[in-house]
């Protein structure tokens, strides 16, 4: 055998044990393909399924189509005259009784006899703050309708003009409630420096000014305030007439006159004011006035302030003020009251509130600026013992001094959620005098009783 042929047997050799291994792995490698096979087609089902959606446009492509839909909704929103509106408003419901008319009263309403049965806002705010920005608050109920019907116009970053139907910025208290404690009232009712002391509204023109970053405040105005109370003409009713206790030496009893309290139909001119430091963001200390002339002659002023931390909240003020031939003999009327409130959350959502208001009236038989009449239910006027009498000049039987008022609340609320709460309340008027008129229409008593209860929603 040649040296070639035994080369080729000895390669032929070392080859067959490869091959029966190859074969081997080669039947191994066929289930393995089988399985890869497998898998490749239910990837292949899966990505069919994902092209069949309706959209697989890449994020970037979303997210600039979106910005280019909301340009157009922009644009739309300034050629229609919406951009910068915004509408929210409250609804109170109420349930009110007191001891005077024995009433039980469901309604909407702001307090007891105040005429709030709702409120709706309308603001319109230019951007940037560089335009004309308005306000119109409605409230259907009310007395008036129209409560603020206001513009801004800006002259620089801290300057801006002011004008139209501003409500009365005296105090601490808010017209209306409101579900956000920091905004509107936290009780139901009002404290009596609120309700009787001080003006309703504003109607002219003034400059609203911002200081030192935002740490100072300050506004005016020029114009009349409540010009329902500048007509002199008579009715039938004496609707339009102040009432004036005195007594009649003909017949021997008490009676009323009555008597206009303007003598012409030229409207009260006024100057009203305020000034805030914010000293930081838990306190502030306001300063306010009201001066009239013309038809009405008044001058109140006050000043008020408030601390808000943790659980506590306080607030505070003092009013003074006197006005010409508004006292029950027609001399001069003069008044001051001070009202304090103090507030403490027991949980983040429920309130604690008490508060304490004391107004003096004594002078000329009484009266301060929104008291006109004799209906019993104030508890002001001449102070009167338990049968009615009253002290009285001798010579014109008009009544000498006048009744103080002590008004003491209590309250909770209860924030059931972001805009709604559940306000409860005990108010006590208590009078120096006999000075309040029974539901019988003839026993005279020194206090009135009430309790309320409502659910205020804000939106």
């Amino acid at each position: 055998m040649n040296l070639k042929k035994k080369l080729w047997i000895v390669a032929l050799a070392g080859v067959l044990p490869w091959a029966g291994a190859h074969a081997q792995s080669a039947a191994e490698l066929q289930k393995e393909i089988q399985a890869l096979k497998a898998q490749l087609q239910t990837l292949q089902q899966k990505v069919e399924a994902i092209s069949a959606q309706p959209d697989v446009t890449p994020l970037s492509q979303q997210v600039n189509r979106l910005e280019q839909r909301l340009d157009l909704g922009e644009d739309d929103n300034e050629k229609s005259g919406f951009k910068g509106m915004k509408i929210n408003g409250v609804i109170e419901a109420t349930y009110k009784r007191n001891n005077i008319d024995a009433s039980h009263e469901f309604g909407a309403g702001a307090g007891y006899g105040a005429g709030e049965f709702g409120m709706i806002q309308i603001t319109k705010e230019s951007q940037d703050g560089e335009g004309v920005d308005w306000t119109l608050r409605l409230m259907p109920g009310g007395d008036p309708w129209v409560q603020e019907a206001s513009l801004s116009i800006p002259l620089n970053k801290s300057t801006r003009i002011i004008a139209g139907l501003i409500p009365d910025f005296q105090g601490y208290e808010y017209i209306f409630p409101n579900a956000n404690p920091t905004l509107g009232n936290q009780l139901i009712t009002h404290n009596a420096l609120y309700d009787l002391a001080g003006a309703t509204a504003y109607t002219g023109i003034g400059m609203a000014h911002t200081l030192g970053g935002g740490k100072y405040a300050f506004k005016w105005v020029v114009g009349n305030a409540d010009t329902s109370s500048d007509s002199s003409d008579i009715t039938s009713d004496n609707s339009s007439r102040i009432a004036r206790p005195f007594y009649d030496f003909e017949n021997l009893k008490n009676d009323v006159q009555y008597f206009t309290a303007t003598e012409n139909n030229v409207k009260t001119v006024i100057f009203a004011y305020r000034g805030d430091w914010y000293i930081d963001e838990t306190r502030y200390i306001g300063f306010s006035g009201l001066h009239g002339f013309g038809n009405r002659n008044f001058n109140i002023m006050a000043v008020d302030g408030g601390i808000t931390r943790g659980d506590w909240q306080i607030n505070g003020q003092l009013t003074m003020g006197k006005m010409d031939k508004a006292a029950a003999n027609g001399e001069r009327a003069l008044w001051s009251g001070v009202s304090g409130l103090i507030g403490y959350k027991l949980t983040p959502r429920f309130q604690l509130l008490a508060r304490a208001d004391y107004l003096l009236n004594s002078a000329n038989g009484g009266g301060t600026y929104l008291y006109a009449s004799m209906d019993g239910t104030t508890g002001l006027g001449p102070e009167r013992d338990a049968d009615g009498n009253f002290s009285y000049d001798p010579t014109t039987g008009l009544g000498t001094k006048g009744a103080d008022l002590i008004r003491y609340t209590m309250g909770t609320n209860f924030q059931i959620n972001s805009s709604t709460q559940w306000k409860t309340e005990y108010r006590s008027d208590q009078s120096t005098g006999y000075n309040f008129t029974s539901s019988d229409g003839g026993t005279m008593r020194k206090d009135k009783q009430s309790v309320a209860t409502s659910l205020v929603l804000s939106f």
